[in-house]
């Protein structure tokens, strides 16, 4: 990596020589943490032009910090900031002292955006809707980044551009939902975001206002809970059971509170990967029409179903357009391609479009331009197909390492869809101790409290499986079985 020109302040109008000057300006950036032990300054000549002095000035402020030990000089590589430093450094009191070091740490399960700490190297981060990174077709999406570059540069490196995002790829994921999802969906109802959280702005920019009723499942997902919450949504919980939403419930709320929005996740629920019982679905949607309602559904484990008889997301019931639809790229290709969707009515993703021009003007074109490649030449295709058999055969394995290691604390059905395992846990196992002592042995899990609304105890974990191959998963599982021991000691 190229190094930047280095930016020092003189002030030719004090009195004190310019060599002094350099010599407190290095000396203070050491101190407050702008020169790091070991990092390379530049050599006399080239800081003298810098600065635009002659080089006797560089020379004597270079001797002076070398002589009090701030600096190392070595004829053949260059000069240095010393690494054994001649008093103790100060504290920075900016974000690379404080802030940096937090999201290394674990953070509440009650706050807004919990961390689960930073485990070793060597851990298993059981994380519930990831895959496996080192399956993600990385010289595939190279060739293709490479290639929309060179023949769409003016195209797509220019900010004139349809809020909707490109074209081309709205119009690939159309076959793709009609196919995969069940979706009846054209160009005009697809709008283009960089994700969840992305979505989830755009939505509460839309669809309610602070202070609005918004109901969520519960358990539900917890990041999305906290969006809404920041947005200033007053929050119902609506209970899942072994059928799915409960309806029932539902149309209690809606008796006594004139919700806007209802968020959900059918095909399966997450984390429980129930299904939604198909007399619910009908009337959930009679229920979003009679009370104006809208339904946002999330499909976070999209590609990962039965090829047989899946479960269909309501949307592809929604013969009026009460439900917008969303779903990215994150499950199927690597948490870093930041690219979702949200299907739905035309003039509701034409509001939504507007609200997107001033959040994120003017989008990446490159990245959508790059999916939307790998898409066309069948790469996604091949890789979800490989991906998914992998992934039914890691949920197998998964299921029976938990077994042989923690049977009977805990039990499990194997959902044979989805990215995730909800693991009922027995009666008297501490959960909240075990679930720290899991980090402590560098395995990360979910406990069922983060999914509750209200973070009440709920007797489960939320387990991700594909991530890992069987040797992997028989490690994480035996440094469960001890940390469960330990927890209980304790």
């Amino acid at each position: 990596m190229g190094s930047w020109d280095l930016a020092i302040a003189l002030d030719r109008s004090n009195a004190e020589p310019l060599y002094l000057q350099l010599v407190k300006a290095i000396e203070e950036g050491i101190r407050h943490g702008r020169f790091k032990p070991g990092d390379a300054l530049p050599g006399t000549r080239a800081m003298a032009e810098l600065l635009g002095v002659n080089r006797n000035t560089t020379l004597a402020a270079y001797r002076e910090l070398e002589a009090e030990g701030w600096i190392e000089a070595s004829p053949d590589r260059g000069t240095f900031i010393a690494r054994n430093q001649p008093v103790v450094l100060d504290a920075p009191a900016g974000i690379a002292a404080q802030d940096s070091a937090s999201w290394k740490r674990t953070t509440p399960r009650e706050g807004p955006f919990f961390q689960p700490g930073m485990p070793a190297p060597e851990s298993f981060q059981l994380l519930p809707d990831t895959t496996d990174l080192r399956l993600t077709p990385t010289e595939a999406i190279h060739r293709a980044y490479g290639r929309v570059l060179r023949l769409h540069p003016e195209r797509l490196l220019q900010p004139g551009w349809d809020p909707r995002g490109l074209l081309d790829l709205r119009n690939s994921l159309c076959k793709m939902l009609r196919d995969l999802r069940g979706l009846s969906v054209e160009a005009g109802n697809l709008l283009l975001t960089r994700g969840l959280m992305s979505t989830l702005n755009l939505v509460s920019r839309v669809l309610f206002a602070p202070g609005d009723a918004v109901a969520v499942e519960n358990p539900g997902q917890f990041r999305v809970a906290e969006a809404f919450r920041a947005a200033g949504a007053r929050l119902f919980a609506v209970p899942v059971d072994a059928h799915g939403l409960d309806v029932e419930a539902l149309e209690h709320l809606l008796r006594r509170e004139p919700i806007r929005l209802l968020y959900l996740t059918t095909a399966p629920q997450q984390p429980t990967q129930v299904s939604l019982d198909p007399a619910r679905r009908q009337r959930l949607l009679q229920l979003s029409e009679a009370h104006g309602f809208r339904i946002l559904e999330g499909d976070p484990a999209l590609g990962f179903h039965r090829e047989r008889n899946p479960r269909l997301p309501l949307a592809s019931e929604d013969p009026k357009g009460r439900v917008l639809y969303f779903s990215s790229f994150e499950q199927i290709l690597a948490p870093g391609m930041q690219v979702g969707f949200l299907a739905g009515e035309a003039s509701l993703i034409k509001a939504l479009a507007q609200q997107r021009q001033l959040v994120d003007w003017p989008g990446n074109l490159v990245q959508e331009a790059t999916i939307e490649e790998t898409l066309r030449d069948g790469e996604i295709v091949r890789h979800l197909r490989r991906v998914r058999k992998l992934t039914d055969e890691r949920r197998e394995t998964m299921v029976d390492r938990l077994l042989l290691h923690l049977h009977p604390a805990i039990s499990v059905k194997n959902p044979r869809e989805g990215l995730s395992l909800w693991v009922r846990v027995a009666e008297g196992v501490p959960l909240e101790a075990w679930t720290e002592r899991c980090l402590a042995h560098g395995v990360v899990v979910y406990p069922g409290s983060l999914y509750d609304l209200h973070h009440q105890p709920v007797p489960y974990l939320s387990l991700g499986f594909a991530a890992h191959d069987l040797d992997e998963q028989n490690e994480a599982c035996r440094r469960m079985a001890l940390a469960l021991t330990e927890a209980r000691a304790s």
